[in-house]
């Protein structure tokens, strides 16, 4: 709902959450949009500091504004982020907005163990909270407006898939929660219980630590270059089957720069063709991938045989020991030399970077072939998949 109004007052009317410029948009108007709300309430909780002379509540009041640091941070991500790419960085400056992530992971993990040692502090050395009708008046209000600014954030981050929105997201509800925190330190001051405070604040602050780095996590593998979802993989699998004369995909390689992919990937057709053919379906495909993905696609092409019944016997006799070993995919590149007699059979098998059963694998896939194709030579080659 916050969300909906927040797009319908400050972005375009055909915003599109996958258009490039318009993300971008939207988390700059984002960032902007929290840093008013922050000097707003610097100034509310400074004028309410100084007209009740709260020394707590114009410290609090600094404390809001240095908050704009990590909304400048938000900014600054999105605008590199949707530089086009120059000689430096051929593949775009996507990262940035990764790197922006990290930071405000590091920004919440500061705010944590700070945290923690002020409610330490507060456990060794007890003292009696005492809170002014101002005082409470502008805790009451910090909570509304640090909850709305979370919300929006937490949506739009959503919406365009940013995961530094949904870190400033974080970081505005932890500010939220301080507040609240204050609140119910009043409250069990009233009931005779002021210890709650500082417990209180230790479970906050590990809450905060355990963001921090889920957050900062996500951002190092993404920079590292993690594995796509499934999800994803087996978008691009069904999305290039959709082109006639591909006959099967693998060896797909993704690689993200914010919200732009390169992928790579190899398709099998058939050894029937022209070149010219082989060709046109890897156009075909490439432009079919990038239509949908929003994605600059390569793709190799595999001749096979697929025509016949002896390629269907032996593709069969691979696949029954791939299953045995537990592997999921099936044999690829498979091509049969000889019309009368078969002379070769050529074939990858697809292993994953844990697998270390490639001898054993070997040996029993060579003996299950050689049974029935005894004067055959057996090529075989592996092929580590890294999705």
């Amino acid at each position: 709902m916050l969300a909906k109004l927040f797009i319908k007052i400050f972005l375009p009317n055909d915003f599109k959450p996958t258009n490039l410029e318009h993300r971008a948009l939207a988390g700059i108007k984002n960032g902007y949009f929290s840093i008013g709300n922050n000097i707003l309430l610097f100034f509310i909780k400074f004028w309410f500091g100084l007209a009740s002379n709260s020394i707590s509540l114009m410290a609090d009041a600094f404390h809001t504004l240095s908050d704009i640091a990590s909304s400048i941070v938000v900014i600054f991500g999105f605008k590199i982020s949707q530089k086009p790419p120059d000689k430096e960085h051929p593949f775009g400056h996507g990262r940035a907005e990764t790197i922006a992530t990290l930071t405000i992971a590091m920004f919440i993990g500061i705010v944590g163990f700070e945290f923690i040692k002020a409610s330490i502090e507060r456990i060794v050395n007890p003292s009696d909270i005492f809170i002014s009708q101002p005082l409470l008046i502008v805790i009451v209000f910090t909570i509304f407006v640090k909850e709305i600014l979370a919300r929006v954030c937490l949506d739009m981050g959503a919406i365009i898939d940013s995961d530094t929105l949904k870190g400033d997201a974080i970081h505005h509800r932890s500010d939220m929660l301080s507040s609240v925190l204050v609140l119910v330190s009043l409250f069990a001051t009233n009931i005779g219980f002021p210890i709650l405070d500082s417990l209180m604040g230790v479970v906050i602050a590990i809450m905060m630590l355990v963001f921090a780095y889920k957050i900062s996590r996500n951002a190092i593998d993404d920079l590292l270059g993690k594995s796509v979802s499934k999800k994803t993989i087996n978008e691009i699998q069904s999305l290039a089957s959709e082109i006639e004369g591909v006959y099967n995909i693998h060896d797909i390689v993704v690689h993200s720069y914010g919200i732009h992919k390169y992928i790579s990937l190899h398709v099998e057709v058939s050894e029937n063709h022209t070149a010219e053919k082989m060709h046109q379906i890897a156009d075909a495909v490439e432009h079919h991938l990038a239509k949908h993905l929003h994605a600059d696609v390569v793709t190799h092409t595999d001749p096979v045989t697929t025509d016949g019944n002896e390629v269907l016997t032996i593709r069969n006799i691979i696949n029954e020991t791939l299953t045995k070993y537990n592997i999921n995919k099936e044999v690829q590149d498979l091509r049969i030399v000889g019309q009368n007699k078969i002379e070769s059979i050529l074939f990858e098998i697809p292993l994953t970077i844990e697998n270390s059963n490639a001898d054993s694998l070997k040996d029993e896939i060579n003996n299950a072939l050689h049974k029935s194709y005894s004067s055959s030579t057996i090529n075989m080659k592996f092929k580590t998949q890294r999705t």
